[in-house]
């Protein structure tokens, strides 16, 4: 600190220990760039928008959205914004295809997985869009209808993992 802050400091060998000479130094603040500000800002907006999206952890990301919009250094809005949901954050993307399609290809959707639903391909596989694979996973389970996930791959492993997680936590 003293050689690149200019800090005034001094070894005690009594305490094996530095100590400020003078009492009035101040660590400087970080310094962050206009375009670290925006990024920040742009951050702060997601996290807005998380917050409305995902009813399980509303409040973490409502407080790392004002904990990024104030280290952006802008002002945060005086009303709160109205976004459509998913206005700004790009939902990820599942392609399933039910067990039963080649015998039911005019099947109903499950109500939990109605809200995540946005169509059928001409190969009869489902589209789902979700924001949190920790509420599309429990409600996929909860459906009562066997898919197999097409795409993507990572969602199947995190499938796995839940499930696994689910024995261990019952087979004790």
């Amino acid at each position: 600190m003293r050689d690149s802050l200019g800090a005034p400091i001094a070894y005690c060998p009594k305490r094996r220990g530095y100590y400020y000479t003078d009492d009035s130094f101040a660590v400087p603040g970080q310094l962050i760039t206009a375009d670290q500000r925006e990024l920040l800002s742009c951050l702060a907006t997601n996290y807005e928008v998380l917050a409305q999206n995902d009813t399980r952890a509303t409040e973490a990301y409502t407080a790392l959205a004002e904990l990024l919009q104030r280290l952006s250094g802008k002002a945060a809005p005086s009303m709160k914004l109205h976004h459509i949901p998913g206005d700004g954050v790009v939902p990820f993307r599942a392609i399933l295809r039910p067990e039963s399609a080649v015998m039911m290809p005019h099947r109903a959707i499950p109500s939990t997985l109605r809200r995540f639903y946005r169509g059928r391909t001409e190969l009869q596989t489902d589209i789902f869009e979700f924001y949190d694979s920790y509420e599309f996973i429990p409600a996929l389970l909860a459906s009562g209808v066997s898919y197999t996930i097409e795409h993507p791959k990572w969602l199947k492993s995190r499938l796995l993992q839940f499930i696994e997680r689910l024995h261990n936590l019952n087979s004790g």
